[in-house]
Formats: structure tokens, C-alpha cells, sequence
């Protein structure tokens, strides 16, 4: 009993060092300051406002949809190519600011 438990702390601190040591690996694709360039950031923000606000009232209403007992699958395809094409839009704005793609959220 007392092996297994030495064991499994031993494999779970492994895999605790392991994912410490990914992420402090990791390097943020943002670190080269085009997401905290504020000027930047406000104009793609201000170009963006209907799309974000229209994908938002889009995922809500999708998710009103999956509320429900009865689900119109007509419906709830439409609204996800809706915000498909939403999301689109919105990373073409992000590309034409120079705008990664990771500072999209």
C-alpha cells in the first residue's frame, strides 16, 4: 500500500514538473506587442464593435436554441454559419490591423 502511494505522488509530481516546465517554455505569441499597442488595439476595436456585438447576440441565441427540448436543427445551422462567417470577418479585420490571432478573444 505504502509502494503504490510513493509511486503515484512520484508520477504526479512528473507530471506536474513536466506541464511547470511546458509552460514557462512557452512563448506567448503576443510578446512582440501588437496586442498591447493601444492605438492599434482601439482602432481594430472600433472597427469591430458591430461584429463582435452581432456574434454575441448570434452565440446567445444559439445557446437559447440548445435550452430547449426540441431543437430546429435548420436553425441552429444557420446561426453557426452565421457566426462562422462573423468570426471570419472579424479575423480579417485583425489581419488588416496585423493582428495575431491568439489576441483575438
Amino acid at each position: 500500500m505504502k509502494k503504490n502511494m510513493i509511486i503515484g505522488l512520484a508520477f504526479a509530481m512528473g507530471i506536474l514538473s513536466v506541464g511547470a516546465v511546458s509552460a514557462s517554455a512557452s512563448d506567448s505569441c503576443c510578446s512582440d506587442g501588437k496586442c498591447t499597442n493601444k492605438q492599434i488595439v482601439q482602432q481594430f476595436t472600433q472597427e469591430s464593435v458591430a461584429l463582435s456585438s452581432a456574434l454575441k447576440a448570434k452565440d446567445i441565441e444559439l445557446r437559447g436554441l440548445y435550452s430547449y427540448e426540441g431543437i430546429d436543427l435548420r436553425k441552429v445551422d444557420e446561426l453557426e454559419a452565421e457566426l462562422k462567417e462573423l468570426k471570419n470577418k472579424i479575423k480579417v479585420v485583425a489581419e488588416k490591423y496585423g493582428i495575431p490571432s491568439c489576441c483575438l478573444s
